[in-house]
């Protein structure tokens, strides 16, 4: 969890390296919600780093292609300069790992001279984002006589350092690597590299996102009991027997945790203790995949979950279909592969084992309309099964949902072709007849004629098929292939009219746009301290014309708790989970001062209610805003306009 000051220094950079031009330090404040000398400090602080380097000049800042080697740098005296933690985050996480660590108490002085600050500024800037983050697995920092103490449950700490390890900026990438840092004393690499060697020999199946979450956990128990911190039976450790005698691969699974029990105590020398033990079969037992998911039916399935069970969630996804305007899921093997990543799901919640997922940040912002429709089949399973469902849960969701798509989505609507074929023998039929059967549905063959034919008298049509390179007209695409229909020409054609029915889409949704914007559904400078309160006073606005409902409003609220929808740094998009509008509309909040979203300070906040015979547009709807907001160079445009006027010619600019 990076902080404030590093999420915008990232921010900083990131805005940098996606302008075309000089950016003032003016725009730099206003994207990031920070002042003007802040943006100075930030400029001089990544500049003294020496990884990158940030020019400036009189029109503002710009990064350098490269970052200049430094006489100071080159000079330095320590050996391993690259240890000292500079940052906010790693000098955070430096004093967490010494503090779990630290039996007798950690020297307030010691912790500051090991990060070469003074004591005044570890006491200012450290440790209130230390006290910060260990709250939040129940623990605290105890301080007498300048000693610090890490106070709280051996479980919560093992929680706090397996969070620590699998939630840096990189994901699983670096995990390995902060655990390194954090204690520099443990051969991680080797160790990590032992365990991968016993769970791939174990003849279970762990795919890569939960064999990284496991060997994390593995790690975080190995250095703890090195260190001889073990867990207790105060701790409430789940009887891991107990879930393992349910599962199909009890021997597997109960072998394997003996292996990496006998691994601990001849590399160790530790003997495992029975709550650790069991707290090792706990995280085998809810990573390994139930079965094989190329082979999955319902009479397998049947074996492992409740039928009841099956049937709530296959409920659920119909109803999401339902809820977005989709067709049916028809497919069988991702249907219920769905079901039982949910059961597997329900079982870490109802365990406590989290499943870190490194890219839910960036299927969120990237995949918005799948990712909303994981958060309501999250939402609505939550809601069935008394769970919660947190954000790296939705992300996995929307995997399958991503996944169905890629393999299933289709162009709505045929779309018409012109067949331009010289007659030769049967191939002009043979031609048709194999395109109808290729594109089936997607395509209605209007006319199928001659080069001749066709400029004497051309037809209109969307698309124009031929085997002769002829001038088309009326703004059809030409499609030039071979007299016989080859892969390469199928390949060739299907790219063709996905990007035809996806212009359509795109001007489909312009056109719901241009409706949906109107100027009395503007504000600027909303007095907002929060999301809550920003919802709330546009649902006032929206109220007094007759737009949205106090149902409305409280079914917005329930879609931010379950995920906020900040889906950029600088753009929210709050829409109701469950309640449609009578009509469709977007309200719009631009505000100079950030208001704090979630994670994310936000200075635009567009509200949307999209009417039920509407919902077909939202995912095109929800991408297009998106889509603009993740331009720098459209997003600083738009945060020059003040007027109704001027945002829409702004937001509309480079949608086409």
């Amino acid at each position: 969890m990076a902080s404030a000051k590093q999420n915008r220094i990232n921010r900083m950079i990131d805005v940098l390296e996606n302008s075309s031009s000089w950016v003032s330090s003016s725009m730099l404040a206003g994207l990031l919600g920070a002042s003007e000398r802040s943006i100075r400090n930030y400029v001089a602080e990544v500049n003294e780093t020496g990884t990158r380097h940030i020019e400036s000049s009189k029109e503002g800042y710009r990064l350098a292609a490269t970052a200049p080697a430094t006489a100071s740098a080159a000079a330095s005296p320590r050996e391993n300069v690259d240890a000292i933690p500079a940052s906010a985050d790693t000098r955070r996480d430096f004093t967490i790992s010494r503090l779990v660590n630290a039996c007798g108490g950690l020297s307030v002085f010691d912790i500051s001279d090991e990060l070469f600050i003074s004591e005044s500024t570890f006491q200012s800037s450290v440790m209130p984002q230390v006290r910060a983050l260990v709250r939040q697995f129940g623990l605290n920092v105890e301080t007498h006589d300048y000693r610090m103490t890490l106070t709280g449950r051996e479980a919560d700490k093992r929680k706090l350092l397996g969070h620590i390890a699998t939630h840096n900026s990189y994901g699983y990438f670096t995990s390995t690597k902060t655990l390194e840092n954090m204690f520099p004393g443990f051969d991680v690499q080797a160790t990590l590299s032992s365990l991968v060697e016993i769970c791939q020999r174990s003849d279970l199946f762990i795919n890569d996102y939960a064999l990284s979450n496991l060997l994390m956990h593995l790690l975080v128990i190995i250095i703890r009991l090195t260190s001889n911190n073990e867990l207790s039976e105060v701790d409430g450790v789940i009887d891991g027997d107990g879930l393992v005698e349910q599962l199909g691969q009890r021997e597997q699974i109960t072998h394997c945790a003996q292996r990496i029990a006998a691994y601990f105590e001849k590399q160790f020398g530790c003997a495992i203790p029975r709550t650790d033990f069991q707290q090792i079969l706990l995280l085998l037992a809810l990573s390994v995949e139930r079965c094989d998911f190329g082979d999955l039916n319902r009479e397998e399935l049947a074996g492992i979950i409740d039928r009841d069970f099956v049937d709530m969630v296959l409920g659920i996804l119909d109803e999401c279909g339902e809820r977005y305007n989709l067709p049916r899921f028809i497919d069988e093997p991702m249907r219920l592969q769905l079901v039982l990543h949910m059961f597997n799901a329900y079982q870490r919640a109802i365990y406590h084992v989290s499943y870190p997922n490194p890219l839910a940040a960036q299927i969120k912002s990237e995949y918005a309309p799948v990712y909303d429709m994981a958060v309501y089949i999250a939402h609505r399973f939550s809601t069935a099964m008394d769970v919660e469902v947190g954000e790296n849960e939705i992300a996995f969701i929307a995997f399958h949902i991503g996944a169905y798509f890629e393999k299933f989505s289709a162009p709505d609507g045929a779309i018409t072709c012109t067949v331009i074929i010289e007659e030769y023998h049967d191939f002009a039929r043979r031609l048709v007849d194999d395109l109808k059967a290729e594109f089936g549905d997607d395509i209605s063959v209007v006319a199928v004629m001659s080069c001749d034919n066709y400029l004497a008298d051309p037809p209109e049509c969307d698309v124009v098929v031929t085997t002769i390179d002829v001038p088309v007209c009326g703004g059809s695409t030409k499609i030039l292939i071979g007299p016989i229909l080859t892969k390469q020409n199928v390949r060739k054609i299907r790219d063709r009219l996905c990007a035809i029915q996806e212009r359509r889409r795109r001007l489909y949704a312009q056109g719901l746009l241009g409706r949906l914007l109107q100027p009395g559904l503007f504000m600027r400078n909303v007095d907002a301290d929060d999301a809550i309160s920003c919802i709330d006073r546009m649902g006032k606005l929206l109220a007094a014309q007759g737009l949205a409902t106090p149902e409305y409003i409280a079914d917005v609220h329930l879609r931010e708790r379950v995920s906020s929808t900040a889906f950029t740094d600088s753009l929210a998009i709050p829409h109701a989970i469950s309640v449609y509008p009578d009509r469709s509309f977007i309200a719009v909040a631009h505000n100079d001062a950030p208001i704090p979203w979630g994670r994310h300070d936000v200075r635009f906040v567009l509200l949307i209610g999209i009417a039920q015979e509407d919902m077909g547009l939202f995912r095109d709807v929800l991408d297009l805003i998106i889509e603009v907001f993740s331009s720098v160079e459209t997003t600083m445009r738009l945060m020059q306009t003040d007027t109704f006027e001027e945002f829409l010619a702004a937001f509309t600019q480079d949608i086409g």
